[in-house]
Protein backbone atom coordinates (compact mmCIF):
# COMPACT_ATOMS: atom_id res chain seq x y z
CA UNK A 1 0.00 0.00 0.00
CA UNK A 2 2.79 2.35 0.82
CA UNK A 3 4.51 1.68 -2.50
CA UNK A 4 1.29 2.25 -4.44
CA UNK A 5 0.68 5.51 -2.60
CA UNK A 6 4.18 6.76 -3.42
CA UNK A 7 3.82 5.80 -7.10
CA UNK A 8 0.47 7.60 -7.33
CA UNK A 9 1.89 10.70 -5.69
CA UNK A 10 4.81 10.75 -8.16
CA UNK A 11 2.49 10.36 -11.14
CA UNK A 12 0.28 13.18 -9.89
CA UNK A 13 3.33 15.41 -9.59
CA UNK A 14 4.38 14.79 -13.19
CA UNK A 15 0.90 15.46 -14.52
CA UNK A 16 0.36 18.71 -12.58
CA UNK A 17 1.04 21.67 -14.94
CA UNK A 18 1.13 24.18 -12.05
CA UNK A 19 4.18 22.65 -10.47
CA UNK A 20 7.41 24.41 -11.46
CA UNK A 21 10.15 22.28 -12.87
CA UNK A 22 13.44 22.79 -14.68
CA UNK A 23 13.04 23.38 -18.45
CA UNK A 24 15.81 22.64 -20.96
CA UNK A 25 17.58 25.66 -22.52
CA UNK A 26 16.55 26.34 -26.13
CA UNK A 27 19.13 25.24 -28.67
CA UNK A 28 18.23 27.96 -31.29
CA UNK A 29 17.62 31.67 -30.61
CA UNK A 30 14.79 33.59 -32.22
CA UNK A 31 15.40 36.23 -34.88
CA UNK A 32 14.43 39.02 -32.50
CA UNK A 33 16.95 37.87 -29.94
CA UNK A 34 19.75 37.68 -32.49
CA UNK A 35 18.77 41.09 -33.90
CA UNK A 36 18.78 42.74 -30.47
CA UNK A 37 22.12 41.24 -29.52
CA UNK A 38 23.78 42.40 -32.76
CA UNK A 39 21.92 45.68 -33.24
CA UNK A 40 25.03 47.87 -32.82
CA UNK A 41 27.06 45.81 -35.31
CA UNK A 42 24.22 45.84 -37.85
CA UNK A 43 23.83 49.60 -37.57
CA UNK A 44 27.60 50.07 -37.98
CA UNK A 45 27.68 47.95 -41.15
CA UNK A 46 24.65 49.78 -42.55
CA UNK A 47 26.30 53.15 -41.84
CA UNK A 48 29.49 52.08 -43.64
CA UNK A 49 27.51 50.88 -46.67
CA UNK A 50 25.46 54.08 -46.76
CA UNK A 51 28.55 56.29 -46.50
CA UNK A 52 30.34 54.31 -49.22
CA UNK A 53 27.33 54.50 -51.55
CA UNK A 54 27.00 58.25 -50.98
CA UNK A 55 30.69 58.88 -51.72
CA UNK A 56 30.53 56.68 -54.85
CA UNK A 57 27.43 58.50 -56.08
CA UNK A 58 28.97 61.97 -55.74
CA UNK A 59 32.26 60.89 -57.29
CA UNK A 60 30.37 59.41 -60.24
CA UNK A 61 28.35 62.61 -60.71
CA UNK A 62 31.50 64.70 -60.55
CA UNK A 63 33.21 62.53 -63.17
CA UNK A 64 30.16 62.74 -65.44
CA UNK A 65 30.19 66.54 -65.22
CA UNK A 66 33.89 66.64 -66.10
CA UNK A 67 33.32 64.28 -69.07
CA UNK A 68 30.43 66.41 -70.33
CA UNK A 69 32.53 69.58 -70.10
CA UNK A 70 35.35 67.93 -72.04
CA UNK A 71 32.98 66.64 -74.70
CA UNK A 72 31.15 69.95 -75.00
CA UNK A 73 34.33 71.99 -75.34
CA UNK A 74 34.25 73.21 -78.97
CA UNK A 75 37.29 72.47 -81.08
CA UNK A 76 38.90 74.99 -83.43
CA UNK A 77 37.58 74.63 -87.02
CA UNK A 78 40.92 75.85 -88.38
CA UNK A 79 42.97 73.31 -86.40
CA UNK A 80 40.56 70.51 -87.32
CA UNK A 81 40.71 71.37 -91.04
CA UNK A 82 44.51 71.60 -91.05
CA UNK A 83 44.80 68.27 -89.23
CA UNK A 84 42.36 66.59 -91.61
CA UNK A 85 44.29 67.83 -94.67
CA UNK A 86 47.58 66.72 -93.14
CA UNK A 87 46.10 63.25 -92.49
CA UNK A 88 44.93 63.14 -96.09
CA UNK A 89 48.40 64.04 -97.39
CA UNK A 90 49.92 61.16 -95.44
CA UNK A 91 47.63 58.66 -97.20
CA UNK A 92 49.89 57.95 -100.16
CA UNK A 93 47.82 55.07 -101.52
CA UNK A 94 44.50 56.93 -101.74
CA UNK A 95 43.02 57.20 -105.23
CA UNK A 96 42.23 60.64 -106.78
CA UNK A 97 38.42 60.34 -106.55
CA UNK A 98 38.13 59.50 -102.84
CA UNK A 99 40.86 62.05 -102.13
CA UNK A 100 38.87 64.82 -103.82
CA UNK A 101 35.64 63.73 -102.13
CA UNK A 102 37.37 63.87 -98.73
CA UNK A 103 39.08 67.19 -99.51
CA UNK A 104 35.79 68.74 -100.57
CA UNK A 105 34.16 67.46 -97.40
CA UNK A 106 36.91 69.00 -95.25
CA UNK A 107 36.46 72.43 -96.84
CA UNK A 108 32.68 72.31 -96.59
CA UNK A 109 32.78 71.33 -92.91
CA UNK A 110 35.30 74.12 -92.28
CA UNK A 111 33.09 76.72 -93.97
CA UNK A 112 29.95 75.41 -92.28
CA UNK A 113 31.46 75.55 -88.78
CA UNK A 114 33.28 78.84 -89.21
CA UNK A 115 30.66 80.85 -91.09
CA UNK A 116 27.46 79.02 -90.12
CA UNK A 117 26.57 78.09 -93.68
CA UNK A 118 24.75 74.83 -94.59
CA UNK A 119 27.68 73.82 -96.79
CA UNK A 120 27.26 70.05 -96.43
CA UNK A 121 23.68 70.13 -97.71
CA UNK A 122 24.35 72.14 -100.87
CA UNK A 123 25.36 71.28 -104.39
CA UNK A 124 28.47 72.93 -105.84
CA UNK A 125 26.39 75.63 -107.52
CA UNK A 126 24.31 76.29 -104.40
CA UNK A 127 27.46 76.40 -102.32
CA UNK A 128 28.96 79.09 -104.54
CA UNK A 129 25.76 81.16 -104.29
CA UNK A 130 25.96 81.03 -100.50
CA UNK A 131 29.61 82.03 -100.62
CA UNK A 132 28.88 84.96 -102.91
CA UNK A 133 26.11 86.24 -100.61
CA UNK A 134 28.22 86.09 -97.44
CA UNK A 135 29.80 89.37 -96.32
CA UNK A 136 33.18 87.83 -95.55
CA UNK A 137 33.48 86.15 -98.97
CA UNK A 138 32.36 89.13 -100.97
CA UNK A 139 35.01 89.75 -103.64
CA UNK A 140 37.15 87.04 -102.05
CA UNK A 141 37.89 83.43 -102.98
CA UNK A 142 35.07 83.18 -105.51
CA UNK A 143 37.36 82.30 -108.39
CA UNK A 144 39.49 80.04 -106.19
CA UNK A 145 36.52 78.06 -104.90
CA UNK A 146 34.82 77.97 -108.29
CA UNK A 147 37.96 76.50 -109.84
CA UNK A 148 38.33 74.04 -106.97
CA UNK A 149 34.74 72.81 -107.35
CA UNK A 150 35.05 72.59 -111.14
CA UNK A 151 38.26 70.57 -111.04
CA UNK A 152 36.94 68.43 -108.22
CA UNK A 153 33.77 67.58 -110.13
CA UNK A 154 35.82 66.64 -113.18
CA UNK A 155 37.89 64.23 -111.11
CA UNK A 156 34.86 62.83 -109.28
CA UNK A 157 32.64 62.23 -112.28
CA UNK A 158 35.01 61.95 -115.25
CA UNK A 159 36.67 58.76 -116.46
CA UNK A 160 39.79 60.62 -117.54
CA UNK A 161 43.09 59.72 -115.96
CA UNK A 162 44.07 62.11 -113.19
CA UNK A 163 47.69 62.94 -112.50
CA UNK A 164 49.23 63.28 -109.06
CA UNK A 165 50.12 66.84 -109.93
CA UNK A 166 46.43 67.74 -110.30
CA UNK A 167 45.46 66.30 -106.94
CA UNK A 168 48.46 67.95 -105.26
CA UNK A 169 47.37 71.31 -106.69
CA UNK A 170 43.88 70.84 -105.25
CA UNK A 171 45.35 70.01 -101.85
CA UNK A 172 47.46 73.18 -101.99
CA UNK A 173 44.38 75.22 -102.96
CA UNK A 174 42.54 73.85 -99.94
CA UNK A 175 45.48 74.60 -97.64
CA UNK A 176 45.77 78.15 -98.97
CA UNK A 177 42.04 78.74 -98.52
CA UNK A 178 42.04 77.55 -94.90
CA UNK A 179 45.19 79.46 -93.95
CA UNK A 180 44.20 82.66 -95.73
CA UNK A 181 40.68 82.78 -94.25
CA UNK A 182 42.23 82.29 -90.81
CA UNK A 183 44.63 85.22 -91.33
CA UNK A 184 41.93 87.52 -92.70
CA UNK A 185 39.52 86.72 -89.88
CA UNK A 186 42.22 87.43 -87.30
CA UNK A 187 43.05 90.72 -89.02
CA UNK A 188 39.39 91.74 -89.07
CA UNK A 189 39.14 90.98 -85.38
CA UNK A 190 42.26 93.00 -84.57
CA UNK A 191 40.99 95.95 -86.61
CA UNK A 192 37.60 95.75 -84.92
CA UNK A 193 39.16 95.61 -81.43
CA UNK A 194 41.39 98.56 -82.23
CA UNK A 195 38.46 100.55 -83.57
CA UNK A 196 36.42 99.83 -80.44
CA UNK A 197 39.33 100.80 -78.23
CA UNK A 198 39.81 104.14 -80.02
CA UNK A 199 36.10 104.85 -80.30
CA UNK A 200 34.15 102.89 -77.62
CA UNK A 201 30.84 104.47 -78.69
CA UNK A 202 31.03 102.68 -82.02
CA UNK A 203 30.25 99.33 -80.36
Amino acid sequence: MLIASIARTSADYLLDENIEKDAPLPIFKSFNEIFKENLISILAVFAVILAGSTIWYFLKKKKEKVDVKVEDAPSDPYEDAMQAIADLQRMNSIAPKPLVFRLSEILRIYVERLFNLPAMELTGEEFMKEIASHSFFKNRYEETLQDFIHQGDQIKYSKKQVTDETTKQLVQVALHFVKDTKQKLEKEKRDSDLKNKVNPQSK
